[in-house]
């Protein structure tokens, strides 16, 4: 009988469209990768015991037909047929891309519809999960953005590069360094997160609007997962000096390349760019062609997440803490900003 390879079994526990198949799958690759007691696997898999002594064995003898066969169980009395539900869905797909159903109320007014009665919420929730949906964070972007001009941004880097890298004095024998600098701005309103709570306890945390901010200057090196930072009063080109000239002597040994977005101080005549740093502007309205968004994205969430400060004193200690947390784990800031426009340079 056909046995699948590992890499095809990953593949079907991955994508197969039925999810008692997936999870048949996900227990024999798992005995695959990782062969142990049957009890082990059971656990990790999250299954009865029963079902591991009974598919491993079965698989062994028939392959792949002992995994896409029909359960015992079954929708029974499901009102409409899964192709009607995919359908269904579908008509809410554009939709679901602009993050419009926030909750299953509107897919739930159209199931109603179609089968000619009221059902009990539960339904729809199995539906999606069936389906493989699931509910998750819209990704923001600028209204005003220009997704052409992003994409040839993007595409062009490696020739932004090497433009700028033609400035250079014929004489420094130094090498690139493609950095990416943006600013974050961290204050003391406070906004609430969702957090994990036992059952029948409901969180309480202080929340308050206090309109007192700092600034955080950081340029990163995703490719080695080094930063420079400075936290600084304002945001305006006297600010921006200093740090331009912190990140220059910071890496002397370095020709810098630095992307920057298009804040009014990194293009005033009053901007002092040293010897050895030249600035890319990304285009407009664009935060998400920026790593260093996510670092400030980082901070928001492990450091600040439904606490208050005291003081601005206190944000800035908690900032000082966050950015050197994260300056001693370069696999962590090489994760999170190492995009791929800035590997075609790398």
């Amino acid at each position: 009988m056909p046995h699948l390879t590992e890499e095809e079994v990953k593949e079907r526990m991955r994508n197969d469209p039925n999810p008692l198949y997936r999870e048949r799958w996900s227990i024999i690759y798992t005995a695959q990768v990782h062969p142990r007691e049957a009890k082990e696997i059971a656990r990790d898999r999250g299954v009865s015991l029963s079902k591991v002594h009974t598919l491993i064995p079965r698989y062994n003898k028939l392959g792949v037909a002992a995994v896409e066969t029909p359960g015992k169980g079954g929708r029974h009395h499901a009102y409409i047929t899964v192709e009607e539900e995919q359908d269904l869905l579908g008509t809410f797909f554009e939709r679901a891309k602009k993050g419009e159903l926030v909750t299953n109320r509107q897919v739930k007014q159209a199931y109603e519809q179609k089968v000619g009665h009221q059902i009990n919420e539960g339904t729809i929730s199995r539906l999606l999960k069936r389906h493989r949906w699931r509910k998750v964070m819209p990704r923001p972007y600028h209204p005003k953005a220009n997704k052409q001009e992003q994409e040839d941004f993007k595409n062009n880097f490696s020739n932004k590069v090497k433009e700028v890298e033609k400035t250079k004095d014929p004489e420094d024998c130094r090498p690139t360094l493609i950095m990416v600098q943006d600013e974050g701005c961290f204050g003391r309103i406070n906004r609430l997160r969702r957090a994990w709570a036992p059952e029948h306890v409901r969180p309480q945390v202080p929340r308050q609007i206090v309109r007192e901010y700092t600034y955080v200057y950081a340029a990163v090196d995703p490719k080695e997962g080094r930063i420079a930072f400075l936290i600084l009063p304002y945001a305006n080109t006297e600010m921006m000096n200093i740090f331009l000239k912190q990140v220059s002597e910071e890496f002397s040994s370095y020709f810098i390349v630095m992307q920057v977005d298009q804040a009014g101080w990194h293009s005033s005549k009053d901007l002092v760019i040293p010897k050895n740093i030249r600035l890319i502007p990304q285009p407009s309205g664009s935060p998400e062609l920026n790593p260093v968004e996510h670092i400030w994205e980082e901070l928001r969430e492990k450091y600040f997440a439904n606490g208050y400060s005291e003081s601005l004193d206190e944000v800035i200690q908690i900032l000082c803490d966050g950015l050197m947390k994260l300056e001693s784990d370069p696999n962590s800031l090489r994760s999170m900003t190492y995009f791929p426009h800035l590997r075609i340079v790398a």
